[in-house]
């Protein structure tokens, strides 16, 4: 059972994104129908859509199918789109700061039907900023979340049974104090946000964002016309699964769109349009949490890679995935939606295509490395588990070591000592750590002030 991908506290992204150099390539129609095609070719997936922003440049391109007739997808195809919900959820409170209504260190309080109170720590209640950036303390699911059928397993639980549970539920910890991605909480905050406003959470999504974007086919219900559009789900490949339903709380993983929405959503996240939606958007971009031991640093909704200026997001039901990457700076933005849940396989697809499109050092402002002759290089070949869904693979080609991480192109790193590696263009490092003569027992990732350790484990 998924709700999103697990991968989402511990992605890295270690790509040299934001670098100012010899300049990146160009994403072309062959390159994508090489790289997406191979998903379709080799099982991976039924169908899907990529499409991208590059500057002035763009590019739409579909493959395999939607459905079981063999219907091919198209910019128009409806997917779920999973825990990219959980963007527009955020931006709706954006939206509400830039009306007035609120403010982000707000404690979460509207007038509800369903009698919702959040829980508070020595008086420090939940913020909706705490929710928005994962670190409100609330658990991943509620402790007494039974799932109605394991084929649709959020359709009954509704805001009333969220209500039950938030009445007698007890923080372990203050509000704010540590990342824990939580689709509970989510689901709750887009609830409390359409009820703020006196609306119902598909409405106000519509009215506040989907309009002004003219987002036509971005919603919760489909309609007659959108039912015969939606690409239906499959897991594993071939074997079509039930659409997942969220009751009134479709705000961590309800919404479906189609690619031409969602690139007018990476077009205006961007490059932000005039009004309401637009600051909103750049409200939601900023950073609003920093990255410490517990996660990654995070805008409202958004993932930030440590270069500061490339933000992301994937989700998966129980048959779809999706996942927008968006780097303002290069003017660059990469979706991907999939009518089948592969796991990290679609995300993997989007961050090579970004990976791409970033400049790269010349060789002249190559930094000199040392000779790592002196170390033998077959005791750093192995694979590291930082967690179940985050490896680092180590492999040596000749004399040079690459590093592949899970969901992450290989890059080759560059020897500071016989224990300590660099990574070119961003600002991160591997320390491998030895007991004796033999291979390496664990690395410790070096990135943005944080170590990570990760142990080794067999092939």
């Amino acid at each position: 059972m998924r709700f999103a991908s697990t991968v989402v506290r511990l992605l890295v992204f270690i790509l040299p994104l934001g670098m100012t150099s010899v300049q990146g390539e160009e994403l072309t129609e062959e390159i994508v129908s090489e790289m997406a095609g191979k998903l379709v070719e080799d099982n991976v997936v039924d169908g899907l859509s990529v499409g991208f922003l590059q500057g002035d440049r763009y590019g739409t391109y579909h493959f395999g199918r939607t459905s079981r007739s063999g219907r091919q997808p198209n910019n128009l195809t409806v997917y779920e789109l999973g825990s990219i919900s959980k963007l527009f959820t955020s931006l709706l409170v954006a939206d509400a700061v830039v009306q007035g209504k609120i403010k982000l260190t707000d404690t979460i309080e509207a007038d509800n039907k369903a009698g919702i109170k959040l829980p508070s720590y020595q008086g420090t209640g939940i913020s909706w900023l705490d929710v928005c950036v994962h670190r409100s303390g609330l658990p991943r699911l509620p402790g007494d979340y039974q799932p109605a059928s394991m084929n649709d397993p959020y359709r009954n639980y509704n805001s009333n049974e969220a209500s039950k549970f938030l009445a007698r539920h007890q923080l372990a910890r203050q509000p704010g104090e540590t990342q824990e991605y939580s689709n509970f909480a989510v689901s709750v905050l887009g609830y409390m946000i359409a009820e703020l406003n006196h609306s119902d959470y598909e409405t106000l999504l519509r009215d506040r964002i989907a309009k002004p974007l003219r987002m036509d086919d971005c919603t919760v219900t489909l309609s007659d016309a959108q039912k015969k559009r939606f690409a239906r789900p499959h897991h594993p490949v071939g074997k079509g699964v039930q659409v997942w339903n969220f009751a009134d709380l479709p705000g961590a993983g309800g919404i479906r769109s189609t690619l031409k929405d969602m690139m007018r959503f990476a077009k205006a996240t961007i490059d932000p349009p005039d009004g309401p939606v637009g600051e909103a958007i750049e409200l939601a971009w900023k950073q609003h949490s920093p990255a410490d031991q517990s996660g990654s640093a995070m805008g409202l909704g958004w993932m930030i890679h440590p270069d500061g200026m490339t933000r992301w997001h994937n989700g998966e039901t129980g048959g779809s995935h999706s996942i927008i990457v968006v780097n303002r700076e290069l003017k660059v933005a990469v979706i991907v939606l999939a009518n089948t849940a592969p796991g990290d396989t679609v995300d993997q697809l989007a961050m090579e295509l970004v990976a791409r499109t970033v400049p790269s050092h010349s060789p002249r402002d190559q930094p000199t490395e040392p000779d790592p002759s002196d170390a033998n290089l077959e005791r750093l070949v192995g694979r590291y588990q930082l967690a179940p869904t985050f490896v680092f693979d180590v492999s040596v080609q000749g004399d040079r070591v690459m590093v592949g991480i899970t969901n992450q192109p290989t890059q080759e790193v560059f020897s500071d000592s016989p224990t300590m590696w660099s990574y070119r263009g961003v600002d991160a490092k591997l320390e491998f750590h030895f007991r004796g003569k033999g291979p390496a027992y664990a690395l410790t990732l070096h990135q943005n002030g944080i170590k990570q350790k990760a142990k080794r484990i067999r092939d």
